[in-house]
């Protein structure tokens, strides 16, 4: 074989180190990892809880480091926090400088200005209106202390407080236009509240003017007898004051109403089913009309809860009833009483035996001839005969 054929030869043996199979990329990620190996160019403490001298020596050369320059350090991180929206982080970096002992007197009001700022966006006003105050101490012409408290004090609706800081913080710097800003804000927000002060006021004096008219149309009806075997109390708008409520009002938003035009009162009513444990509510029923009236449109569908096909809960196959029991008695006390469907619902309530509970009159509507409706006006038969019994043997 001549010497041009073994060179060409795919046989014959390589000469040198042999190609190497690992892509760049590769070889930079290894040359990271093992960086990352070395203290002096970790980018975060290794996990494990075995002591590493080299990391040791770097956090206690870090630790000596002066105050000052650590407390900037923890400052320029909070400000790169702050910048990203996360005002928590930049408040406790902040909280971290403040804890190293200096005498740059500056760089405490920076810190101090700059927590504020993060717990104004936190909506920590309080804590806003502390560190502006420390600032103010240290430097009692530090406008961005005046100014976060004012915007402080707006939020925490303290308006006298906010006006007092943006005239300090323009009697510093006239020309600043953030604070003229905010006084201007702080003008209107008092304007605001006044308003709503005025605006509650006068709902507040309305409503005093209808419960005194109620109570005068209540008045006249003299024969109107309520349940006040409780103290009812009853609280203002504004949550500050206790009074006594009248008998006729309850703490649900279902009131007796008075019509401004006809002067007649208007009930809040239950029909109350007991077969079948369910009830209506009509919300205003004009004292002037009958229980055949309101009934009429009450039951002008058979009940979802009545026999659809053969309903017995209709306008001409009930009667009506209501419960009678003196004021301050017990449940063996109470009484079934028949009442005319073609009553008028205001000559019911001035029945001698009626009482009105909580403000609002209820109604037992059962069906005719039916074994429930027997069954429920025997036991309260029952009870009356019991008691009537009863009466007799002390009496004797």
């Amino acid at each position: 074989m001549s010497a041009e054929e073994a060179a060409t030869s795919t046989s014959a043996p390589i000469i040198g180190p042999a190609p190497s199979t690992v892509t760049q990329d590769e070889r930079t990620k290894q040359l990271l990892e093992d960086l990352e190996k070395i203290p002096l160019f970790m980018t975060h403490l290794p996990d494990s809880d075995e002591p590493n001298l080299a990391v040791e020596a770097l956090k206690s050369l870090a630790s000596d480091e002066p105050p000052l320059e650590v407390a900037t350090n923890l400052k320029t991180e909070g400000n790169d926090c702050f910048k990203r929206g996360k005002f928590t982080e930049a408040a406790q970096y902040y909280t971290k400088a403040l804890e190293y002992d200096h005498d740059d007197k500056s760089l405490k009001v920076s810190l101090l200005i700059n927590r504020a700022a993060a717990n104004l966006e936190l909506q920590n006003y309080g804590m806003v209106l502390h560190d502006c105050a420390d600032a103010l101490r240290i430097r009692p012409n530090t406008v961005k202390a005046l100014f976060r408290s004012a915007k402080a004090c707006i939020a925490l609706e303290k308006f006298e407080e906010a006006t007092e800081c943006c005239k300090w913080g323009l009697s510093i710097e006239p020309d600043n236009k953030e604070l003229a800003a905010l006084q201007l804000q702080v003008d209107q927000a008092i304007a605001r509240h006044e308003r709503r002060i005025k605006e509650r006021e006068e709902r507040k004096r309305q409503k005093d003017l209808i419960r005194e008219q109620i109570k005068q149309a209540i008045e006249i009806r003299s024969d109107l007898v309520f349940d006040t075997s409780s103290d009812k109390k009853k609280r203002t708008e504004d949550e500050d004051l206790a009074v006594v409520s009248y008998p006729w009002e309850n703490d649900s938003v279902r009131q007796v109403e008075l019509d401004q035009h006809t002067g007649h009162l208007l009930w809040p009513v239950f029909f109350l089913y007991p077969e079948s444990k369910e009830s209506d509510f009509v919300e205003k029923f004009d004292e002037s009309l009958t229980l055949r009236d309101m009934l009429q449109e009450v039951l002008a569908e058979p009940p979802l809860w009545d026999d659809r096909q053969r309903p017995k809960y209709t306008l001409d196959n009930v009667d009506t009833y209501f419960l009678s029991r003196p004021v301050g008695g017990f449940d063996e006390d109470e009484r079934l009483v028949k009442v005319s469907m073609d009553a008028r619902l205001g000559v019911i309530l001035n029945n001698e035996k009626y009482i009105i509970r909580d403000g609002i009159p209820s109604f037992v509507v059962l069906p005719r001839n039916d074994p429930f409706a027997t069954q429920f006006i025997d036991r309260y038969r029952k009870l009356r005969q019991t008691q009537e019994a009863a009466s007799k043997r002390t009496s004797n």
